[in-house]
C-alpha cells in the first residue's frame, strides 16, 4: 500500500485548507455583495473619498415692501472625510460641503452633514437638522417618517423669513429600479423618494429626490414657498412671497 509522508501530508492540508480559505472568502464577500444589493444600500454607498458635485440652481423670494425675487446659479460638492464614533458606538461618516460660482475659482467650505448607514436605513444631519433620506431594503410605496427627529413646528431661516415647512411631510418610493437619463446622462437602477407634495392657498411644500445605484443622489427638487396673496388663478410660483425654489443635479461622482 502505498503510504504518504508525514510532509506530504502536512503541504497538502496547509494547501487544502488554503482553497478552502479562498473559496469561503470569495463566497463571503459574493453573500456581503448580494445583500447589499438586495437590501439597496448600493443605493447610497458611502465611504472616506466619496465626492460628489452638484449644479445648484435656486430662486429665493423675501418680503421687504414688495416681493423681492433672486435666482442663483452655483455649485455644491459633497465630500466623505472623516468617519468616527458617536457616544452609543454607531459608525458616522461625516461629509464637508464645499460651494462656489465657478468650479475654476476654487470652493468655499460653507458646512459639515453627517451620515449614519446602516442596513434598516440612512440618515442624514445637515444644517443641525436630522433627516431619514432611505430605508431599507427599498420597494415601491413603501412609506416611512423621514423627519421624525424633527418637530413638525420647527422653524428655518429663509433669506431673513421664518419658515415652518415640516408638517405633513410623508417619504416613500415612488418608484426602484427604473432606467432612467438624468442630465444627460443615463442611470440603470434608480429610484425616485417623494418627502412631500403638499399645497393650499397660503403653502406649498415639495420636495423628491432620486438616486441611482452605485452612486447615491443625483438630483432634488425643493419647494419651500408661501403668501397672503389668495388668488389662485394665479400660479404659486408666481404669487409666493417668501421661501426658495432649489435644484440640484449631479454633475460628477468620484
Amino acid at each position: 500500500m502505498y503510504r504518504i509522508d508525514y510532509k506530504t501530508k502536512i503541504m497538502i492540508l496547509a494547501l487544502a485548507g488554503s482553497g478552502l480559505s479562498g473559496m469561503l472568502s470569495c463566497s463571503k464577500e459574493s453573500i456581503e455583495s448580494l445583500d447589499a444589493h438586495a437590501l439597496g444600500l448600493d443605493y447610497y454607498p458611502v465611504s472616506i473619498g466619496k465626492v460628489w458635485v452638484y449644479q445648484m440652481d435656486s430662486t429665493w423670494y423675501r418680503l421687504n415692501n414688495q416681493v423681492v425675487k433672486q435666482q442663483s446659479f452655483g455649485y455644491l460638492r459633497e465630500e466623505v472625510v472623516d468617519t468616527f464614533r458617536d457616544v452609543t458606538g454607531k459608525l458616522i461618516h461625516r461629509l464637508d460641503v464645499f460651494q462656489t460660482k465657478d468650479t475654476t475659482l476654487g470652493w468655499d467650505l460653507t458646512d459639515s452633514y453627517f451620515i449614519e448607514a446602516n442596513d434598516r436605513l440612512l440618515q442624514k444631519r445637515e444644517s443641525g437638522l436630522s433627516y431619514v433620506r432611505l430605508v431599507f431594503p427599498p420597494q415601491d410605496g413603501k412609506s416611512w417618517n423621514g423627519n421624525i427627529n424633527i418637530h413638525p413646528k420647527t422653524q428655518i431661516q429663509v433669506q431673513g423669513e421664518l419658515l415652518e415647512p415640516f408638517d405633513q411631510w410623508l417619504y416613500y418610493y415612488e418608484y426602484i429600479d427604473r432606467p432612467e437619463t438624468i442630465g444627460n446622462k443615463p442611470y440603470q437602477h434608480v429610484c425616485k423618494v417623494m418627502e412631500v407634495d403638499d399645497e393650499n392657498i397660503i403653502q406649498k411644500r415639495y420636495s423628491m429626490a432620486k438616486y441611482a445605484r452605485g452612486v447615491g443622489m443625483v438630483y432634488k427638487e425643493l419647494v419651500l414657498l408661501e403668501t397672503q396673496n389668495t388668488d389662485t388663478s394665479i400660479p404659486f410660483e408666481q404669487r409666493a412671497e417668501k421661501g426658495l425654489l432649489l435644484k440640484l443635479s449631479l454633475i460628477r461622482y468620484e
